[in-house]
């Protein structure tokens, strides 16, 4: 119990962190991109809480079709913000949540998988997402800083 504490305290520590970094410095594609990341993981804590409160603790031994409904979508949304936008960081963002997505499907393919390493792998691939927002920002910033000409 207290280690889950301590990963989500550190998930959304860095995740504040991050999307207040994509608010301020990251152009049109961090901030829309820090929307759905917020939406998406506000939609899955309440998706996990209404799951939690009228099924049953073991939602997570067979696939989660709420959360994967949740990922989809912001795969989706992810996908069409890389195929707008000119930067390269996007596409390395909508790539990592396309592994969450096939992660779900880990389960349909073999439903004996574990419930643990079902639900740690769906929710890892956000971690490396952002850290390459946050890498990708800073590094469109210097190069606009050293090579813009205007």
């Amino acid at each position: 119990m207290f280690f889950s504490m301590l990963i989500a305290i550190l998930f959304w520590s860095m995740m504040l962190a991050v999307c207040g970094y994509a608010l301020l410095l990251g152009g049109w594609e961090g901030r829309l991109t820090t929307l759905i990341i917020l939406i998406a993981s506000v939609a899955t804590m309440v998706v996990n809480r209404w799951m939690t409160l009228h099924h049953y603790d073991g939602f997570w031994a067979t696939t989660n079709e709420l959360v994967l409904i949740v990922d989809l979508a912001t795969f989706a949304a992810m996908f069409i913000v890389a195929g707008v936008s000119d930067r390269w960081w996007p596409i390395w963002v909508a790539a990592f949540q396309l592994n969450s997505v096939v992660a779900h499907f880990a389960t349909v393919i073999s439903p004996a998988f574990s419930a643990l390493v079902y639900q740690g792998f769906e929710g890892l691939w956000a971690i490396p997402g952002q850290l390459v927002m946050a890498f990708g920002i800073y590094r469109d910033r210097e190069w606009k800083r050293s090579y813009d000409l205007a």
